[in-house]
């Protein structure tokens, strides 16, 4: 069996990306179900995203899944600031931030992708 043992496992990134969505999908049902009212778990949403981008960075795997889980952790943070209406920002005022994380992310992902490919 010569097969590639990595593709054979699964991601964790995807097993973190599929429990986040049973989750947010759960706490969507039970709001509809009037058992809770998903507006007050906003907040754990930001610590979700940070979670997934700390995951990204300490798991081994492409130099480009560091640039990502930092993208994550800065998403994740503009995410809690807008949200919480930190300094006078909000979604429509900073959101150009996060073209420019994007930006920087895709950037450092190529020169990191590059730097592997030279060695």
């Amino acid at each position: 069996m010569s097969g590639n043992s990595e593709a054979q496992r699964p991601s964790k990134g995807n097993l973190f990306f599929g429990l986040t969505l049973i989750v947010a999908g759960s706490v969507f049902l039970m709001d509809r179900l009037d058992l809770i009212r998903a507006f007050d778990y906003w907040f754990l949403l930001p610590a979700m995203i940070a979670i997934g981008g700390v995951v990204d960075i300490v798991s081994p795997g492409k130099p480009e899944h560091i640039a990502k889980g930092c993208f994550s952790l800065v998403f994740a943070l503009w995410l809690y600031i807008s949200i919480e209406q930190l300094w006078g920002w909000n979604f429509r005022s900073s959101w150009p931030l996060l073209l420019i994380a994007f930006g920087i992310q895709h950037l450092v992902g190529g020169l990191l992708a590059s730097r592997e490919v030279q060695k």
